[in-house]
This record gives structure tokens, sequence and C-alpha cells, in this order.
């Protein structure tokens, strides 16, 4: 297939792992009502050929929100998972793929490292094993992910690397002027040596203004910004901590936050 020009980025999901509005919070965010501040659990929908008869979907991660993301972006059939890592709030929507067999009737391909694709079937063992009953489990075909080698998707070359996120590895990926990384305390630098100059949009996660052990929080995502020199940003994996209008007001021009349905073109090659 034929590499496309420009791809389109829909972020299904910007939240951090307990939504926006946190279960019994009584802050302002989780209680004012703010439809930019109502953040479902944080997934990326790529779309190859938008709006043409050649129009193929692929998402990162399938956030427990994930039928009432592809419902709300009346997204009907969907081409490939692929998986940056199985903490709960970025894979437990995993079942809700066999509903996309029920209309397309072939299998899904799921993309994920090794050490994932095995978390993957130990937790949903059911989709995996013998049973009598045809289409009642996700219908896929899993890919081993190497970090570091390419795997092409909608005719893209994907780039996928290894970043720590506590005690587990995270997979973030280039795909061709995108990069998407969530759940990463930092990228290492020789990563961001290589990436350099080569990003156009840099979907990242800024969970709060305040550091955390485990995950970038916006100032720290905003140096990461100007480090790999990406023309823009695009803020997501938010927790209730962020305020969407009035973050939004003391970021540079180049940046802004996610919420549910923000869509962006990225070239393909810069």
């Amino acid at each position: 297939m034929t590499s496309p020009q420009t791809i389109k980025a829909t972020i299904l999901g910007s939240g951090s792992s307990p939504g926006v509005p946190v279960i019994g919070c009584d802050c302002e965010v989780c209680t004012g009502g703010d439809p930019f501040n109502q953040r479902t659990r944080a997934s990326l929908l790529l779309t190859s050929g938008a709006g043409t008869d050649q129009e193929q979907h692929a998402v990162f991660d399938t956030a427990p929100e994930f039928r009432i993301q592809m419902l709300r972006q009346k997204t009907r059939h969907l081409e490939h998972v692929i998986y940056t890592h199985t903490h709960s709030d970025h894979c437990h929507g995993f079942d809700d793929l066999r509903a996309l067999f029920f209309r397309a009737r072939h299998p899904l391909s799921v993309h994920a490292t090794a050490t994932h694709l095995q978390d993957i079937k130990n937790r949903f063992s059911y989709a995996f094993s013998d049973t009598e009953y045809h289409g009642t489990r996700p219908q896929l075909v899993l890919h081993e992910i190497t970090p570091g080698k390419t795997f092409t998707v909608f005719g893209i070359e994907i780039e996928p690397a290894t970043v720590s996120h506590g005690n587990q590895d995270v997979t973030v990926f280039k795909v061709g002027g995108l990069v998407y990384a969530t759940d990463f305390k930092s990228l290492p630098e020789e990563l961001v040596n290589r990436w350099r100059g080569k990003v156009h949009t840099l979907i990242a996660s800024g969970l709060r203004m305040s550091s955390h052990p485990t995950h970038s929080s916006l100032p720290e995502t905003l140096e990461l910004i100007k480090k790999i020199e990406a023309k823009q940003g695009v803020i997501t994996h938010m927790g209730h901590e962020i305020d969407y209008h009035s973050v939004s007001r003391t970021l540079p021009g180049n940046v802004r936050l996610a919420f549910d349905g923000l869509s962006v073109e990225v070239p393909v090659v810069l």
C-alpha cells in the first residue's frame, strides 16, 4: 500500500488512570461540568485516507471506555490495535474488540511487545482458548513488536522504542511525523537525539503540574517538546489537577491541551 501524505490523529481519551471526573472528588475540575474537563482514559485513533473508500483505522490502546469512544467517533471498523502497555487503563476495553468482528468478519491485527502480548493472553485468557461458540470472543492476529525494529501500518513505517514507567516498560511510537508517548517519566537522550527535528506533532502525557515519580509532569513534557524540536505538541493523559481553560492560557503557542475528540492532521514526511 502506498504511504499517505497525511494521517489524522484523534484523541479518543485524554484522561489519566482514574478518568476525569474522579469518583468521589469534589474539586472544581471534577464538579464543574466543563466538557473540556470530561476525560475518558487515554487512547489514540489513527485514520488513513479519511473520508475516502480507502479509509483505515488503528488505535493505540483499548481504554475501559473503548466502546463509548468508538461510538462517539462513529468509527465502524478497525484494522489495527497497537498497545503501549498493559496497565488496566490502557487495555481493559479489550473485550469490545469482538464487536468489530461482527461487522467486518475478519480478525484484527494486534501489535505489542512480547511481554505485553503475554500479559494480554494472561489477562484475557478466554480469548485465546478453544470454545464451541464462534464469534463470542475477540478475533485477533497477534504481531510481536521488537523495540527499535520498524513495522508497517497503512504503508507507513512505525518505529517503536521502549521507555520506563515505574517497574514496567512502555512502548512509544513514531508514525511518520507523529510521536505518541504516554505513561513515561522521560525519554532517553539517545531517543530524543534520534528523533530531534523529525517530529511534526508530539502527543505526550502531562499528568499534572507537580512532579510525579513515574509520569512526566506538564512542565517536563513542555521541556521535551522543546528538546525534540516538535513543531507542535498536544498534552494528553491528564489528571484532574489540570483545568483545561486556565492551564491552556499559560501554554506556548505551539502547544495545546488535548480533549476527548480532538483531531489533528499530521504529515507523514516532513
